[in-house]
Formats: structure tokens, C-alpha cells, sequence
């Protein structure tokens, strides 16, 4: 029984955070004018620039180069095609300005995975360290006979769906986030993941 429940809250989470991504990016690709994604583009790199060079730019740029390709290009070839999306020029021009609107969103939502991939190579040995401290407190205190907290461990679970949910919902944002993000992230993450670790159940 408490298995099944931890399922359905599994499935649960994970039904809110896809509605939430679906008729989010609906919204924001039929609402949000393109000179918000111009402006979100050009300030994120301009931070990248003004924090951490422009090697690290060019790097970001590398890593999704490909992918930038392929949207503009399937972009250019979907606006040659049609000639008329629905025979009226006000709304064929809308769709025109709604089609160019989404291929600058997703060079920001590409140029945001990009710094991922640059802050994944902090990320992960901080996790390392994280895991490994709360693995080894936890041999600790079962030598010592000290009882784990049932309430820290799933607090940390909890934290760890939040953050997660948290950098998703900032992948997709039209909205200038400072990179800071990033690094509060991992350090949040990190700690979440020591407190689900050290707190584990004996049992578990």
C-alpha cells in the first residue's frame, strides 16, 4: 500500500511539472512578443560575456552550434512553404512574427541548456561529495545507534523535486535570470542530496 501511494505521488509530480511545461510554452509561444526573446537572449550572453569571458561563450555556442542550425533552418524552410496560413494578412503576418518569436525561444531555451552542460562539470563533483558525506554519516550513526530523521529524509526528497522543477520552469521562462542561478542550485542541490542520504532509513 505505501508503495503503491509513493507511486501515484511519483506520477503525481511528474503529470504537474509536464501540464505545467505543456500549456506554459503554448501560452508564451501564442502571447509573448519576439522582442522579449531578443531581449532575454542578448542579456543572458552579455552576462556570460561580462562574468566569465567570452571563451566561455564561444564554448556554450559550440556545444549547441548544431542545434541552432537545425531551428533555423526548419524555421526557413516552414515559412518558404507556406505561402498562406490562413488566407487573411493579418493573421499570416501574426503567425509569421509567432513563428519567428518561437525560433528565438528556443535559442534561448538551447543557449540555457548549453550553460548546463558548462555548470554540469561543477555540479557533479559537488553531488559526489554531497552523496559520499551523507553515505558516511549515516555508517556513523548507525555505529552510534543514532536514529536518522524519517522528516529530514523526505524534506531532502522534497527539496530535490523542487529544484529540479525550479531549473526546468528556468530552461523554459522567457523572463532574464542571473546565472547565479546556477551555482545556488548546485550548492541547494548538493545539501539536499546529504540530508536524503544521511537521513536514509535503516531499513532502506
Amino acid at each position: 500500500m505505501a508503495s503503491k501511494k509513493s507511486s501515484d505521488g511519483k506520477h503525481s509530480f511528474a503529470s504537474i511539472i509536464l501540464i505545467i511545461v505543456l500549456f506554459g510554452s503554448l501560452l508564451i509561444a501564442a502571447l509573448v512578443p519576439e522582442q522579449t526573446f531578443e531581449a532575454v537572449r542578448a542579456k543572458e550572453q552579455a552576462q556570460i560575456v561580462s562574468w566569465l569571458g567570452e571563451d566561455t561563450d564561444q564554448w556554450i555556442l559550440d556545444r549547441i552550434f548544431r542545434w541552432l542550425e537545425t531551428v533555423n533552418a526548419e524555421a526557413g524552410n516552414y515559412l518558404e512553404k507556406t505561402e498562406s496560413f490562413v488566407g487573411k494578412p493579418a493573421i499570416d503576418q501574426w503567425m509569421v512574427h509567432r513563428v519567428y518569436a518561437v525560433t528565438i525561444w528556443a535559442h534561448v531555451i538551447l543557449y540555457r541548456m548549453g550553460m548546463l552542460i558548462l555548470w554540469l562539470a561543477f555540479a557533479l563533483p559537488c553531488m559526489l561529495a554531497a552523496f559520499t558525506d551523507g553515505f558516511y554519516q549515516r555508517e556513523i550513526s548507525k555505529a552510534s545507534f543514532t536514529s536518522q530523521s524519517p522528516v529530514r529524509h523526505k524534506a531532502g526528497l522534497e527539496m530535490v523535486k523542487l529544484i529540479s522543477m525550479l531549473m526546468l520552469l528556468w530552461i523554459f521562462m522567457p523572463v532574464f535570470i542571473s546565472i547565479i542561478i546556477a551555482p545556488v542550485a548546485i550548492a541547494a542541490g548538493s545539501f539536499a542530496w546529504w540530508m536524503w542520504m544521511s537521513n536514509m532509513q535503516k531499513r532502506l
